[in-house]
């Protein structure tokens, strides 16, 4: 459970909002001082009760009559996000999804180091892709146990992704980010991110149906 300045536990999705809300004051910065909760909520599509709440989970920023300080609040979720600290990350799976996010520029942006790559296809072990060593699937444990590895990113075959995900496990892998289509079956203390691509494109053609 994470809780906030408070003490009281933040929900989640309150932690979810946090990355969105630090892009529109990076956005905005440079382009003006100050911004109120209502004029971030009409921008953002959100309430302004439903911004100061979230908001108060971590500390006082705003001020009445004022606003935010816009160049202040970013600082700030800078620090709540450790964007300036600097996490390292590996890749289990190197097919399409794997090598298309080591490319992913914004890694680096946001303060994240891609290390290592995994794979069990012989023909590229060993190789490099964007100047990452691809290392066999076997040796992931033991890379983890022995490198200060944070996040791991999941982009492999379903069939494989909970045994892949049981090794990060016992390796003390610190939370997980799943492309692979399936529910992981970790426990729930382990933090982990599901991007599952085709139920994103079901919701939108459903929804794109019913208007």
């Amino acid at each position: 459970m994470i809780k906030g300045k408070d003490g009281s536990k933040i929900p989640r999705v309150v932690i979810e909002r946090l990355p969105r809300y630090y892009r529109y004051f990076d956005w905005l910065d440079n382009q003006m001082e100050k911004l109120s909760s209502k004029r971030l909520g009409e921008l953002m599509g959100a309430s302004a009760s439903q911004i100061r709440l979230d908001l108060s989970y971590f500390g006082d920023f705003g001020q009445q009559g004022y606003g935010y300080n816009i160049k202040k609040l970013k600082q700030d979720l800078t620090n709540i996000l450790r964007i300036n600290t600097q996490t390292n990350i590996i890749i289990i799976g190197v097919g399409n999804v794997g090598r298309a996010l080591t490319r992913y520029r914004a890694f680096s942006r946001a303060g994240f180091n891609l290390n290592a790559l995994f794979d069990n296809d012989p023909s590229i072990i060993g190789k490099k892709i964007n100047s990452i060593k691809v290392r066999d699937v076997k040796d992931l444990k033991n890379y983890v146990e022995n490198n200060d590895t944070s996040i791991a990113i999941i982009a492999v075959p379903k069939e494989a992704a909970n045994e892949v995900s049981g090794i990060l496990l016992k390796s003390g892998i610190k939370g997980i980010l799943n492309f692979a289509p399936i529910d992981l079956n970790l426990p729930k203390n382990i933090p982990v991110e599901n991007i599952h691509i085709i139920d994103k494109i079901l919701a939108l053609s459903f929804m794109i149906k019913k208007q």
